[in-house]
């Protein structure tokens, strides 16, 4: 909810818990859950039973991590209002503190935003499609980018001018999505119940749910490509500013919200597994056969599932990303942040982070149409959407890395928990395998033996077959992200000459973080 704070010259509005979490829920629940299944049977040779537990470890790596964090907000409450960035200050150092406060709005958040305002457009013209198939081809991709450009502007906008209202979509869009996340489960154990449980992935004979041997490299394999479904989980932490107590109120998030996200994820795997579907289009097709259901209206319902998914989570980024951009202004961290105070300096209808946000994503849009315009694809938007998951759960490990020396060496102050070590023992793992598994495997070396890369969501997506042009693509993707920090501070050192705080190269006194916070 949110909370009235009187103060003696206005009332300021704080984001609460039920805010908090259903910000979270809606970032994370994506559309990744309907779809990744497909290729998740491929890796463990359509075998169930290496599906679910892969789906299991995945979903045990993502709480640990959620989890782990809860040590690493406490270390006190100056830094908890600035998210990540200011935990990992505290608790890493300067100079990463530092590239994830200027990485977190110019790369992440920036990327997300445009990415699923483009699915979420993307979405909107399922629903409009009325043929047998699921993508969207028959509509011109300009239309789609357009549509896109839209999406953006609405929630920026609807986030700039109203919390409320922010608030009030972020609940609807969190019942809207939960309903179909927790009935797929239902509906797919009723029916297989009813089948005798015939046609499902756990079965490689006839009879009921027989136990198969799953194969231990095909779920070690699935799980990077699992884990970005449950990215976004610290988005919330973006928004601490606009909390109350955000040291209390973002660890129960975290706390309430994962397992829940993790329950309703492995429910939705469940009923598709147990329905023999590999995807939610084949869960419904099922459903529509057996039952002689109108297969469009199948379809329409499969549309509105996967829009009310996107809905959410392009409205908890596009708060958390004006936030995170007021934020960046307000501390002067970023380029354009002097020049962006002028513009909006008395105008209370204009925060400085919507302006940012605004003019930055329509260029970022702009820069990413050209590509999908001449291969016609939305190749590019699924590969940077896994990409951004892939670099931060390699930030996330090398934080919650740091926290554990930090538990043993006392060198910071924190909320020791007595669950920590393993909790975090496990969540690096997890992340670091992530990462390198895909980045010196998965993404760059295993396309070349498979002849392509198969990247898309709904367009065509055969923009993207080429190995080689799948590698330069993570190369450059990789190196923008290590670039941006250093270009932003490169700038600011050229520009910007009475800039206070120290670049990202610059070495900090040990008692620097006792009076700043960047």
């Amino acid at each position: 909810m949110l909370k009235k704070v009187n103060s003696k010259n206005h009332k300021q509005q704080y984001i609460g818990l039920f805010t908090s979490l259903t910000i979270l829920i809606s970032a994370v629940v994506g559309i990744g859950i309907f779809f990744k299944n497909k290729t998740i049977l491929t890796m463990n040779k359509n075998n169930g039973w290496g599906v679910l537990i892969s789906w299991i470890i995945a979903g045990i790596i993502a709480l640990t991590t959620a989890l782990a964090f809860v040590e690493t907000i406490s270390v006190d409450k100056k830094h908890s209002g600035v998210g990540l960035a200011g935990w990992a200050a505290k608790i890493c150092g300067h100079k990463i503190g530092r590239f994830i406060l200027i990485s977190l709005p110019l790369f992440y958040f920036l990327f997300k935003t445009v990415n699923t305002s483009f699915f979420t457009s993307e979405s909107i013209f399922l629903i409009a499609n009325n043929t047998s198939n699921s993508d969207i081809n028959q509509f011109p991709m300009w239309s789609i980018l357009l549509v896109a450009f839209g999406v953006i502007l609405f929630f920026l906008i609807v986030n700039n001018l109203s919390t409320v209202a922010a608030k009030g979509i972020s609940w609807l869009a969190t019942m809207a999505e939960s309903i179909p996340l927790l009935s797929i489960g239902i509906i797919g154990i009723v029916i297989g119940a009813l089948s005798n449980w015939q046609g499902n992935y756990f079965n490689d004979s006839p009879g009921p749910l027989s136990l198969t041997t799953p194969s231990t490299v095909g779920i070690l394999a699935s799980l990077p490509s699992i884990l970005f479904s449950f990215d976004s989980f610290l988005a919330i932490g973006n928004a601490a500013k606009s909390m109350k107590e955000p040291e209390k109120t973002i660890p129960k998030a975290i706390i309430i919200g994962m397992p829940i996200i993790v329950v309703a994820y492995l429910s939705v795997c469940i009923g598709q597994l147990i329905l023999g579907a590999p995807d939610v289009y084949k869960f419904f097709d099922i459903i529509s056969d057996k039952y002689h259901i109108n297969y469009m209206i199948l379809r329409k319902v499969v549309g509105v599932i996967i829009l009310m998914c996107l809905l959410g989570s392009i409205n908890a980024f596009a708060l958390t990303t004006i936030r995170i951009f007021n934020t960046s202004i307000e501390q002067e961290t970023i380029f354009g942040s002097i020049a962006m105070k002028k513009m909006c300096n008395g105008k209370k209808i204009l925060q400085p982070g919507f302006v940012y946000s605004l003019i930055l994503c329509t260029i970022i849009a702009a820069i990413m149409a050209i590509p999908s315009l001449l291969a016609n694809t939305d190749a590019i938007y699924d590969l940077l959407s896994s990409l951004l998951t892939l670099f931060y759960f390699g930030i996330y490990g090398l934080v919650i890395l740091f926290t554990l020396i930090n538990h043993f060496t006392n060198r910071v102050e924190v909320n020791k928990q007595k669950w920590f070590v393993p909790v975090a023992i496990i969540a690096i793992i997890g992340c670091f395998f992530s990462l390198g598994y895909n980045l010196l495997y998965a993404q760059t070396i295993k396309p070349f033996f498979d002849h392509g890369a198969s990247w898309g969501m709904f367009a065509k997506h055969d923009g993207v077959t080429n190995p080689v042009v799948s590698l330069c693509c993570v190369v450059g993707y990789f190196i923008i992200f290590l670039a941006i920090p250093f270009a932003n501070d490169l700038w600011i050192k050229c520009v910007w000459k009475s800039h206070k705080h120290p670049l990202i190269w610059e070495k900090v006194s040990s008692d620097y973080y006792k009076n700043n916070v960047l």
